[in-house]
């Protein structure tokens, strides 16, 4: 049985993907801003995004900001996950 070959680029990519995934399955807005905080943390990065405030803000409150903070999130892992 072979092993696939994957690039670092690929890896990366899976990873955040698979980050990204574990947010968007949560239903519950009321669970989404504590669910996007587990991830980050599950991947070391809390640091990173407190710096850059990501946590922050009133559109956390704001269930119709969801989609804008989807993109927030996947921006961030796009910069951070390497």
């Amino acid at each position: 049985m072979s092993v696939p070959n994957h690039t670092k680029e690929q890896a990366r990519e899976f990873l955040k993907q698979e980050a990204l995934n574990e947010i968007r399955e949560i239903a519950d807005f009321t669970r989404f801003y504590r669910r996007v905080f587990y991830v980050i943390a599950k991947y070391g990065l809390q640091l990173e995004a407190k710096e850059e405030g990501l946590l922050s803000g009133n559109e956390w409150s704001d269930s119709a900001s969801k989609d804008l903070l989807m993109e927030k999130v996947e921006q961030f892992f796009d910069k951070h996950i390497k």
